[in-house]
C-alpha cells in the first residue's frame, strides 16, 4: 500500500536543518510551502527550524507521521528506520545518497535499510532519490515552481528529473506528478506506474529509466498499465561506457537497449531515443488532436517541406495522396507555380486567407496535418496560429519558425494544439506516437520436448550435431547431414546426402568455423578425399551438409539478465557483426511480432528484393520455434548463422547453442 507516500495526512522531515543550503533545510521549505497537512522538523539539536517547533526524533512527536522525509547521513539511516518503525510510520522517502550505487558499505547499510522496511511494514522510495512532487506536497530538494498538469515524470536519475521539472517550469508544461526513483530498493518502477495509471488527473507517463528493478514483473504488469494511459520511455546506459556508468548511478542493471526496445513494445509503450524526442513527444500526447498515421505537409516554405519530407522518407512516414476532388478545390487558390501535391506548398506570397482556404479543403482527409509557417511578410507565425485554432480537432499540428515564432507556439499550446519549431521534430513525434503497439501478454510456461530435455540435461553447451538433433525435435528444418570420424564414413554419407555437399568441422565446444579455416564449400565426389583430410587434421570428427543456396540470415536467441528469454533476427552471414541489423522479441514470439522483427531488421526486404520469392512464412515460423526452445529449455544463448533461405523455405545451416548452466 503506497497511498500514504502519495497523499499523507503528515509528514516529518528528519534531518531538518536550520543550514538553508542543507538538502534538509530546502525539502523542508518545499514541504512547508506546499502541503496542508501536520508537519515535523526532526532536528536533534533544534528546538524550531523554519519557525516550526522541531522534534529531537521521530519517536518524540508522541504521534505517528503517515511519511518520514529522511535527509541525513548514510549511518544514520538505518536507526531513522529502525525508529519510525517502531513509531508506526509506514511510508517513507530516503533522500540520503552512497548507498548500493557507491561502495560495498553503502550495499550494507542498504540491506540493513531493506530488512528493517520489511520488519516493520514500510514502503520507501529511494534511497538516492530526489524525491517526489504530488498534487498534495512537494517533498524534493528542488527549487522549481511546477504548474499543476496532467503529465508524471518518473525518473531514476535525479539530474534528469531536475532538467525534467526546468522544462516542465520553462514550457509552462503542467505536471500530475514527480517521482525520483533513486536506487530502487522497496518502491520500483513498476509500483509507481501502478498507482499512476489509476490517477484521474493524469494523462500519461513519461519515465527515464536507466534498469528495470523486475523484469518479469514488468513484462506482466505494464501492459495492464498502457491500456490506460501511455507510458513513454527514453533508456539510459545504452551505450558500452554508458552502461558502466549506470552500475555507479543507481546500481542497476542496464541491460541490452535492444532487448529494453523489444519489452517496451511488447508492452505496448512508446520508447524514445532521446530527452528531446520525449520532451516533443509530450506535445503530441498532451493535446486532444487526433494523431492519424498518414501525414499532409502544409507549408509556405518549400525547402521547410523538403525537410519534413525527407524525415517522413527516413521514417517510412505515409505522404497521403490528395484526392482529385481535394486538389480541383486547391488548384482556385494556389497561385500558377503551385502544384495541389504533398508537401502542398502554398507559395511564400501566401497570407493568412489561403492558409485558411487551404486548410479548409484538405481538414476533412484521413490524416494528420503539419502546418509549417516561415515567417515572411505576407504572414506571421502569429497570424497563421490564429487561423489553425478554427481547424481545433481536425488533425492538425503546427511548426512555428521565424521572428516570432514563440509567441505562436505559446499560442497553440495554450489552445492543446501541438507546436514545434522545426518540421523533423514534428515528424518525429508524430512517428513515435504511431510506433506505439497493442500491449501484450506475455505467457512463459516451460513445456519442453521431453527428448529436447534429455538430451540438454547437465550440460553446459551442446556439440554441432546435437543442436541438429535438437533443432529437428522442434520442427526446425536443417540440411541433410550426418558426422563422419574416418574416410570410408565421409563417402557413405556424402553419397547419401547428394552432391555438392559442404565440409566442415565438427566442434564439442561452440566456435566460429570460419575463421578457424574449418570449412568447405562446394565439394564434389572427387573433393572428398581432399577435404576430409585437411578437415581431420585440425579436429578428429568432421560434419558434412547437403549445400544449400539462398538468402543468409542471423537467428539466435539469448537469456537478458532483466528480461529472460529473447529472440534475435537479422541479415547474417559473415558480415552479422559488422552489418547489426538486427531486431529483438521477447519470447515466446508471436508470428505476428516475428513479421515484425523481420521488417524491423531489414531481412523482409532482402528475401523480397528484385523479384525473389524466398519462403518468408517458414522464416517467421522457425523464428517462433526458436522463441519456444528458448523458453523450454533454459538457453543462454544460441546463434543460427547461418539461417539460409530459398523458395523451398529456411534451413538452419550452423546452429550453436550455449545452456543456462554455463552463465
Amino acid at each position: 500500500m503506497i497511498e500514504p507516500l502519495f497523499n499523507p495526512k503528515s509528514i516529518a522531515v528528519v534531518g531538518a536543518s536550520r543550514d538553508k543550503e542543507k538538502v534538509g533545510n530546502i525539502v523542508l521549505r518545499n514541504v512547508m510551502s506546499t502541503f496542508a497537512g501536520k508537519i515535523f522538523p526532526v532536528n536533534q539539536s533544534a528546538d524550531t527550524v523554519e519557525g516550526i517547533k522541531a522534534f529531537k526524533s521521530i519517536k518524540d512527536i508522541g504521534e505517528v507521521p503517515d511519511l518520514a522525509i529522511i535527509a541525513v547521513p548514510r549511518e544514520a539511516v538505518p536507526g531513522v528506520m529502525e525508529m519510525a518503525g517502531e513509531t508506526g510510520t509506514k511510508s517513507a522517502i530516503i533522500i540520503t545518497s552512497g548507498f548500493k550505487e557507491v561502495d560495498e558499505r553503502g550495499a550494507e547499510l542498504q540491506s540493513q535499510i531493506d530488512l528493517l522496511a520489511s520488519k516493520y511494514g514500510i514502503r520507501y522510495l529511494g534511497p538516492n532519490t530526489l524525491g517526489m512532487i504530488t498534487p498534495y506536497y512537494n517533498g524534493t530538494f528542488a527549487l522549481t515552481d511546477i504548474k499543476r498538469g496532467s503529465i508524471a515524470v518518473v525518473a531514476q536519475s535525479g539530474g534528469i528529473g531536475i532538467y525534467m521539472l526546468d522544462w516542465a517550469h520553462r514550457t509552462r508544461t503542467g505536471l500530475s506528478y514527480f517521482v525520483s526513483l533513486g536506487n530502487e530498493s522497496n518502491i520500483t518502477e513498476t509500483d509507481i506506474y501502478q498507482y499512476l495509471s489509476n490517477d484521474f488527473s493524469t494523462r500519461a507517463v513519461f519515465s527515464y529509466v536507466e534498469g528495470v528493478a523486475d523484469g518479469s514483473r514488468f513484462i506482466n504488469e505494464v501492459p495492464d498499465i498502457v491500456a490506460r494511459k501511455p507510458l513513454v520511455f527514453l533508456k539510459g546506459g545504452t551505450g558500452g561506457k554508458g552502461s558502466q556508468a549506470v552500475k555507479t548511478h543507481t546500481a542497476s542493471v542496464a541491460g541490452s537497449v535492444d532487448v529494453f526496445k523489444a519489452a517496451i513494445r511488447s508492452v505496448g509503450g512508446i520508447y524514445v531515443d532521446t530527452l528531446e524526442d520525449m520532451l516533443n513527444i509530450a506535445k503530441i500526447i498532451t493535446s486532444n488532436e487526433v494523431i492519424k498515421k498518414d501525414l499532409l505537409i502544409v507549408t509556405n516554405s518549400g525547402g521547410h517541406g523538403v525537410l519534413a519530407t525527407d524525415e517522413t522518407d527516413r521514417l517510412s512516414i505515409n505522404l497521403i495522396n490528395i484526392p482529385d476532388i481535394v486538389q480541383q478545390e486547391l488548384r482556385k487558390l494556389l497561385p500558377d507555380q503551385s502544384k495541389p501535391s504533398n508537401p502542398l506548398d502554398l507559395s511564400g506570397d501566401a497570407d493568412s486567407k489561403r492558409y485558411s482556404a487551404a486548410l479548409k479543403a484538405v481538414q476533412d482527409l484521413d490524416c494528420t496535418k503539419m502546418v509549417i509557417v516561415e515567417a515572411l511578410p505576407m504572414a506571421s507565425c502569429m497570424e497563421i496560429s490564429k487561423v489553425m485554432l478554427d481547424f481545433k480537432g481536425k488533425s492538425v499540428i503546427g511548426v512555428m519558425m521565424g521572428m516570432d515564432q514563440d509567441a505562436a507556439v505559446r499560442l497553440l499550446e495554450s489552445a492543446n494544439l501541438p507546436a514545434f519549431r522545426f518540421p523533423e521534430d514534428a515528424v518525429r513525434a508524430v512517428n513515435y506516437f504511431n510506433r506505439m503497439s497493442r500491449p501484450v501478454k506475455r505467457i512463459r510456461i516451460s513445456q519442453p520436448i521431453i527428448e529436447a530435455q534429455a538430451l540438454a540435461k547437465r550440460k553446459d553447451y551442446l556439440k554441432d550435431y546435437e543442436a541438429f538433433k535438437l533443432l529437428e525435435m522442434y520442427g526446425i528444418r536443417v540440411p541433410p547431414w550426418g558426422t563422419a570420424t574416418s574416410l570410408d564414413e565421409a563417402h557413405k554419407i556424402a553419397d547419401q546426402i547428394g552432391y555438392p555437399i559442404v565440409m566442415k568441422l565438427s566442434l564439442d565446444e561452440p566456435g566460429h568455423k570460419t575463421e578457424m579455416g574449418g570449412v568447405v564449400l562446394g565439394v564434389e565426389k572427387d573433393d572428398v578425399d581432399n577435404a576430409f583430410s585437411e578437415l581431420v587434421k585440425m579436429n578428429p570428427r568432421v560434419l558434412l551438409q547437403k549445400q544449400i543456396e539462398g538468402a543468409e540470415l542471423f537467428l539466435g536467441g539469448l537469456d537478458d539478465p532483466v528480461f529472460g528469454p529473447t529472440a534475435v533476427v537479422g541479415i547474417g552471414g559473415v558480415y552479422v557483426e559488422i552489418i547489426k541489423s538486427l531486431s529483438y522479441g521477447l519470447c515466446p514470439v508471436s508470428e505476428d511480432e516475428a513479421s515484425f522483427m523481420l521488417a524491423e531488421s531489414r531481412a523482409h526486404q532482402m528475401l523480397n528484393s528484385r523479384g525473389k520469392t524466398y519462403d518468408e512464412n517458414s522464416v517467421i515460423s522457425t523464428i517462433t520455434k526458436i522463441s519456444r526452445l528458448m523458453v523450454d529449455l533454459g538457453i543462454g544463448e544460441m546463434d543460427i548463422n547461418p539461417l539460409i533461405v530459398n523458395e523451398s523455405g529456411a534451413y538452419a545451416v550452423d546452429p550453436r547453442i550455449v545452456l543456462k548452466q554455463q552463465k
